[in-house]
């Protein structure tokens, strides 16, 4: 059975392989965090992207007409990506201490 892990470390270069304290590590800490996690929308941009670059590889080995395929659907996929971003930039709150 595990024991809890308490924020101790041991290691060999610690005496007799005492448990040493590690600074931060599993701090159990009451108080609230600045900033909450922030997670990405659902996107298309991503898997159009790797479609273009898995059509351009195969043009790479195929020929000329799927690296231009490739290539045009890569861009697309740039393009709306840094679209979505921008969107999502200037909706988000100024917090205006960063």
């Amino acid at each position: 059975m595990r024991e809890r892990d308490s924020g101790l470390v041991s290691t060999r270069a610690n005496q007799a392989h005492r448990l040493a304290p590690v600074a931060g590590h599993h701090a159990s800490s009451t108080e609230p965090t600045e900033h909450e996690i922030h997670l990405p929308g659902p996107s298309l941009s991503p898997p159009i992207l790797g479609l273009g670059v898995t059509i351009l590889a195969f043009g790479i080995l195929f020929g000329l007409p799927l690296i231009i395929v490739g290539f045009g659907i890569l861009v697309i996929g740039l393009v709306t990506w840094l679209i979505d971003d921008a969107r999502r930039f200037s909706e988000a709150p100024d917090e205006g201490h960063h």
